[in-house]
């Protein structure tokens, strides 16, 4: 109903449109100059829905339930009713909680390095939170690598893997962190 109004009331009267469109940008004004500004733009778009011609009688009761609501519509909630445990973030990070930052170009901080010239590692790097419960993690996610060769370096926050398990740790950190 009242979208065939709306849409022949948009293609025969730009001018409409016009009023439809300064009607929504009284949202941003103050409470009292934005309704004194929608009465008259609600007014100044009745009579030029009033020169399309006569509505059916479900048509209008629509349209005056749409004038008469005085509720503005909005899509965020008010804030009172929003609790902290929703909000994005507000669990306690650090404790049993690890992020891995990627890089630029998106790609996983997993690096292979020869220590000794000899003895191939695979690093974990730019850990953020607790590396210990990512260790643990990934432990589970790959029990083919023994548990003696995972070190954890606190002060750098990174983690070591003795042989070189680079594949394994990108696909396994790609896949499920």
């Amino acid at each position: 109903m009242l979208t065939r109004v709306t849409r022949s009331f948009a293609a025969m009267s730009p001018r409409s449109f016009r009023i439809c469109t300064r009607l929504q940008s009284t949202q941003a004004q103050q409470p009292q100059q934005q309704e004194n500004s929608e009465i008259e733009l609600l007014n100044e778009l009745k009579s030029e829905m009033d020169k399309l011609g006569p509505l059916s009688d479900a048509e209008s009761a629509e349209l005056s339930a749409l004038f008469d609501s005085q509720s503005p519509f909005t899509v965020f909630p008010k804030l009172e009713d929003v609790s902290p445990e929703e909000v994005v973030g507000a669990a306690p990070f650090g404790k049993k909680t690890y992020f891995i930052q990627r890089s630029i170009n998106g790609n996983l901080p997993v690096y292979t390095d020869y220590k000794n010239s000899n003895k191939i590692v695979t690093e974990i790097r730019k850990i953020q939170g607790d590396p210990v419960q990512l260790r643990n993690d990934l432990q589970e996610r790959l029990p083919f690598i023994p548990k003696k060769y995972w070190k954890v370096i606190l002060q750098s926050n990174k983690i070591i893997i003795e042989g070189d398990a680079t594949k394994h740790v990108k696909r396994a950190l790609a896949t499920t962190f």
